[in-house]
């Protein structure tokens, strides 16, 4: 039996001088690669549309700005003349006071201030109302050369200060004196001199009344010309009551006679 359709069937066996199985690789080793450019030509295609669509999203979401509205009353500009800065004023420079350099000195010249020191002492640290407290003034040379200086009572000066730096008495006050005393220094000598305080008040001239000073912290400054010295505390205490009577003293019971 005979089939009247087989002449149209397709004819896929492989013809040729070489063995079949050579020929079916070639036709699968073609179609491997067919397939391989078929799916990158579709990747590109693929990416090509994603990204088209992504761009006309964004452009689609963006709302479109209005156009500015164009003023009323549109004024024409008016331009402010440019006006050139003033040059830069050179800073003066500041005047500095000129460093001194101690003074040298020669031996038997004056003594300048910074080559003395002056100070206090006080005889005790506690007075009682009524006392006369003595006050001591030192007069030291701290230079290297020795000199001299007037530390006469003229104008060697005690000073009594309330803690309010009220002045309430000075030496000078009401005995004043012209004596002058040119003491001549050596290096490191000291001149001391001693003032006695009745504890009452006192003020340039002696004027009168004057008033006792009362119970309380008082400072005595030493000052010779411009020098001061630091203050020096000291206390004046109440006075006992007067009505307080001291207590009796015991005397010592006689030693018994032997019998005679």
């Amino acid at each position: 039996m005979t089939w009247a359709y087989r002449g149209n069937v397709l004819d896929i066996e492989p013809h040729g001088p070489l063995p079949p199985q050579i020929y079916w690789r070639r036709r699968g080793l073609a179609i491997a690669i067919a397939v391989v450019v078929i799916g990158a030509v579709a990747a590109v295609v693929i990416t090509v549309l994603t990204g088209s669509a992504g761009a006309d999203t964004k452009n689609a979401a963006k709302p479109a700005s209005p156009p500015a509205a164009a003023p009323p009353n549109p004024q024409p500009e008016v331009k402010s003349p440019i006006t050139p800065l003033p040059p830069p004023v050179p800073e003066t420079p500041t005047a500095t006071a000129a460093v001194m350099p101690p003074p040298v000195l020669k031996d038997g010249d004056d003594c300048p201030d910074s080559t003395l020191a002056v100070k206090g002492i006080t005889s005790q640290p506690q007075y009682v109302v009524g006392e006369q407290p003595k006050f001591t003034m030192v007069v030291t040379n701290i230079g290297l050369v020795g000199c001299q200086r007037d530390v006469g009572a003229a104008v060697l000066a005690a000073y009594v200060y309330s803690l309010d730096n009220q002045r309430l008495w000075s030496n000078l006050d009401c005995a004043p004196s012209n004596e002058s005393l040119i003491k001549k220094f050596s290096p490191g000598e000291q001149v001391t001199t001693e003032v006695t305080w009745t504890g009452m008040s006192s003020a340039p001239q002696c004027p009168l009344p004057r008033q006792p000073i009362g119970p309380g912290t008082y400072n005595l400054v030493v000052q010779l010309g411009n020098l001061r010295s630091a203050s020096v505390p000291f206390i004046i205490a109440a006075a006992p009551p007067q009505n307080e009577t001291p207590p009796p003293v015991q005397q010592p019971a006689p030693a018994p006679q032997p019998p005679g």
